[in-house]
């Protein structure tokens, strides 16, 4: 089994560089509940771009957001030391939304599965020798 590509590693580095950088050295009040949640690299390894969430409202998540693209210069400087390719990755910064999509995803769910005509129960497998639909 091959060991992880060279994209995999960075990606691997930046991500505890800049979740660090943020948690640690960014001293921004409007950064205290902002979580990295993952680290994504063009194939190129030219740009690095942070998914982040944070727990709070929608004004706190707008005010998280312009603080970090203030922060976003500073950031790069700190893990460019780290980071040995030819070019510094540009940082990019982006609200990760999957957890969001996951509970509407799931709620959808729940509301066919109600509207089923056995309320949502799973199944019973066919017995054998049924031929299938």
């Amino acid at each position: 089994m091959p060991g992880p590509t060279r994209k995999q590693r960075l990606e691997s580095l930046l991500y505890r560089e800049i979740a660090t950088i943020v948690r640690q050295q960014l001293d921004d009040p409007r950064l205290k509940s902002v979580t990295i949640q993952r680290v994504e690299m063009t194939n190129d390894l030219h740009h690095v771009k942070a998914y982040w969430t944070l727990l709070g409202t929608p004004g706190q998540r707008s005010a998280a957001q312009r603080a970090l693209e203030q922060a976003q210069g500073m950031v790069q400087r700190a893990y460019a030391p780290s980071v040995h390719t030819r070019l510094v990755p540009i940082l990019s910064f982006a609200y990760d939304d999957r957890e969001e999509k996951r509970v509407e995803m799931d709620e959808l769910i729940k509301r066919a599965r109600s509207t089923d005509t056995d309320l949502g129960e799973r199944p019973e497998p066919a017995p054998e020798g049924t031929p299938e639909r």
